[in-house]
């Protein structure tokens, strides 16, 4: 609706009257669609109708004046005239809850709009650093995965573990300084003998000084298992077998330095200890006849497979014809007991000669003339361990984003998006006024132009309404081109806003 004043146009809003007669007209229109049997063109047609037929969720653009007026006007005659229950419909859903309301985020774009920098020199600068902090960002990402990728692939180091082994006796008869028999056979007593044996150790590092938030090795990460086999007669007690066993992968506790036994017994025992070194990945004992060939006796599977390709290699027993077939020379031939095989069977041929590693044994007496008794000998043992100082250089990088840190870059983050948010309307305003400010007439004149645009878009461009001048074409509405236009991007950005 428009009134024409000194050459220039002003919006006004809508008279009651009027407001009433276009719902009239909109519902005679619904009426004779639904009479006639098709639907209504001048609508979208996927956009879906409340009880009264009209849209609901118009795409309503509110810069200002006559489309804030029109919408305002026409959901107040509506509520007016529209049930209880379909009032509530209309009102949309509940209010989110607090924990909904978390879930949704706003759209987060620090980029400022274009050809802003033309007045705005610093805006060049800005945009180098975002694209700056974009290569950074990615490429510490980069740097992380490949930190975590080497944190699982820790480089091994050799180092000597050092072995003791010691025994301690308690309610023994022999510790009585008495020599009558009847004080070494005291039945009073509650106290049964027994012994306990003790198998410990520890790494020597080379400097015996270990980096900050570096720990040495446990005994039971070294170890895959400890057997202890003792030599007695097995009627006489009756508290177990004479074998006991501790395996890693069964074992609910798998953090310790010392490894523990205790049994009932006044007489000294022969026990035999073996120690089951652990490995990763697994390495195995090779037989003569492949260590012979491959030139070492322990290694694991992949490295044997690589030695044996490199032998093929260097003697040439790859089929000239067909590369997946090995034909083996007469070492090979008496080894694997054929004479060719299939280049991905190898591996299952190197299994009969790949045994596991034989354990270390250690042969002790159990004394019980005394409380401890601590055996002579320290038994080394070279083992590869993971090299503690790089791993724990690795994890505090890892663990440098602390949570604190990492919500405060977000709360950066988002004041800098408000930030952008507040550029790109100043920039809108500049737009407008500046347009104002060169033509004032015509720029009034496109303004209300568009406003009427705007207005037919949400009432079907009928012309009896009044809304005369630029109307919409219904077919130029139904394609997608038409909502490409600036209009959509500035309705986009206040809907936005107002979530």
């Amino acid at each position: 609706m428009q009134q024409q004043t000194s050459g220039q146009f002003r919006p006004m809003p809508m008279t009651p009257q009027q407001m009433q007669q276009m719902q009239q007209l909109q519902m005679q229109q619904m009426m004779q669609m639904q009479m006639m049997g098709r639907p209504n063109m001048n609508m979208p047609m996927n956009m879906p109708m409340n009880m009264m037929g009209m849209p609901m969720n118009m795409p309503v653009n509110m810069p200002m004046g006559l489309n804030m007026n029109m919408n305002m006007a026409m959901n107040m005659n509506m509520n007016m005239n529209m049930p209880h229950q379909q009032l509530q419909d209309k009102r949309g859903p509940a209010p989110q809850t607090e924990s909904q309301s978390k879930r949704v985020k706003r759209p987060v774009d620090r980029s400022l709009p274009s050809k802003i920098d033309s007045f705005v020199p610093e805006a060049k600068l800005y945009a180098h650093l975002l694209a700056q902090e974009k290569k950074m960002d990615a490429a510490v990402s980069s740097k992380r995965l490949d930190l975590a990728e080497s944190l699982a692939a820790t480089p091994k180091l050799s180092r000597t573990l050092r072995i003791f082994v010691e025994n301690s006796a308690t309610s023994q008869p022999t510790f009585s300084a008495s020599n009558n028999v009847d004080d070494l056979l005291d039945f009073s007593s509650d106290s049964t003998p027994s012994w306990t044996l003790k198998v410990y150790g520890f790494l020597l590092a080379p400097d015996k000084v270990y980096p900050e938030g570096a720990t040495p090795a446990k005994l039971s990460t070294i170890m895959r298992a400890i057997q202890v086999k003792m030599a007695r007669e097995t009627s006489l007690y009756a508290d177990g077998a004479n074998s006991v066993e501790w395996r890693k992968n069964e074992s609910k506790q798998k953090d310790f330095d010392a490894f523990e036994v205790t049994r009932k017994g006044d007489v000294d025992v022969s026990i035999k200890i073996a120690l089951h070194i652990d490995s990763n990945p697994e390495k195995y004992k090779l037989s003569s006849e492949l260590a012979d060939i491959v030139d070492v006796k322990l290694d694991t599977k992949a490295n044997v497979i690589m030695r044996l390709w490199q032998y093929i290699k260097m003697h040439g027993l790859q089929d000239a014809e067909d590369k997946r077939q090995i034909n083996f020379d007469d070492t090979l031939t008496k080894m694997f007991k054929t004479k060719k095989v299939l280049l991905t069977h190898l591996p299952d041929l190197l299994s009969a000669h790949l045994h596991p590693i034989e354990p270390i044994t250690i042969d002790y007496t159990i004394k019980v003339d005394k409380p401890r008794t601590v055996s002579p000998q320290a038994y080394d043992i070279q083992v590869e361990v993971e090299d503690v100082e790089i791993k724990a250089k690795i994890s505090r990088v890892l663990e440098g984003s602390t949570p604190a840190s990492i919500r405060e870059i977000a709360l950066i983050d988002d004041e800098i998006t408000k930030l952008v948010q507040r550029v790109t309307q100043a920039k809108h305003k500049r737009e407008f006024m500046l347009a104002f400010s060169k033509d004032p007439v015509e720029f009034i004149n496109n303004w209300i132009a568009s406003q009427t645009r705007d207005l037919e878009a949400i009432l079907g461009g009928d012309p009896q309404l009044g809304v005369g001048g630029n109307r919409i074409n219904i077919e130029e509405a139904r394609r997608a081109s038409f909502y490409k236009d600036n209009w959509v991007n500035e309705a986009v950005f206040h809907y936005l806003n107002s979530v």
